[in-house]
């Protein structure tokens, strides 16, 4: 059985953590299945969205402890720091990604979690880290402290706490909370949307926001011109302005 499913529907990735009877928890060989997904959404051009969630009652429990405590794998080898990190964000992946979670966000969950730019989350969603409860290094902290303030992250590494899907959404860490029943509904149809918008701008906007994050003000302008001037000259966007003043849908070419 594969344990992450991967679907193509239109311009939609749908990516799956499918360990269910372990909550998700990220196996070796469930990360290589991953990597192995991110890497075809990258390249795949008729992909432009990507909606990342997991079978089951949970999104993911974190790394798979029994599988470590067997020797398959470690944390040297590491979810987040080895020659293969699990997250997309590695593999300079500029589309969309929107994390659809429910249930148990914990550990390489969250950090998962974290690596989407939208997250809809169900109602039963929990989201915090465990690492300091079997003394094992938190891999999660310097990226959770871009998405929360400082002291609600110092009481979730240092106790082991949790924040529900309403104080997560109250905190921003999501964006949206919705029903068990509607989360991959609505997951898919916020990728719809995004869908209908002018891909190579969404992508560029993206792009711009990573990179530009630790740049000084002339450095992120001049990046700014550099990546958006070709697009500006392109097809789409002489189409998506035509489409707009026609008061029809553009018709995105990648061109």
């Amino acid at each position: 059985m594969s344990e992450v499913l991967y679907q193509k529907k239109g311009h939609i990735a749908y990516i799956s953590l499918n360990r269910p009877e372990s909550l998700n928890a990220i196996s070796r060989s469930m990360a290589d299945q991953l990597i192995a997904a991110w890497l075809d959404f990258r390249r795949d051009k008729e992909l432009w969205v990507a909606v990342l969630s997991g079978e089951g009652k949970s999104f993911c429990a974190g790394a798979d402890l029994k599988e470590m405590e067997r020797g398959k794998w470690n944390f040297r080898q590491s979810l987040l720091f080895g020659d293969r990190p699990i997250g997309p964000s590695n593999y300079k992946i500029w589309k969309p990604i929107i994390a659809a979670t429910q249930g148990h966000v914990n550990g390489a969950g969250l950090f998962l979690a974290l690596e989407a730019d939208i997250r809809i989350s169900a109602e039963d969603a929990v989201f915090g880290t465990r690492e300091t409860k079997v003394n094992v290094p938190n891999l999660v902290a310097p990226f959770l402290v871009d998405h929360l303030p400082r002291a609600i992250v110092s009481e979730l590494l240092f106790a082991s706490k949790s924040i529900d899907a309403q104080r997560a959404y109250q905190l921003g860490l999501v964006n949206q909370v919705v029903s068990n029943e509607m989360l991959i509904t609505e997951a898919s149809k916020l990728g719809e949307e995004i869908c209908e918008c002018g891909p190579l701008s969404v992508w560029a906007s993206k792009e711009l926001m990573v990179r530009t994050r630790d740049m000084d003000y002339q450095s992120a302008l001049a990046l700014v011109e550099h990546i958006s001037t070709p697009i500006w000259n392109s097809k789409d966007s002489i189409e998506g302005k035509r489409a707009f003043l026609e008061k029809r849908r553009p018709r995105w070419k990648l061109e």
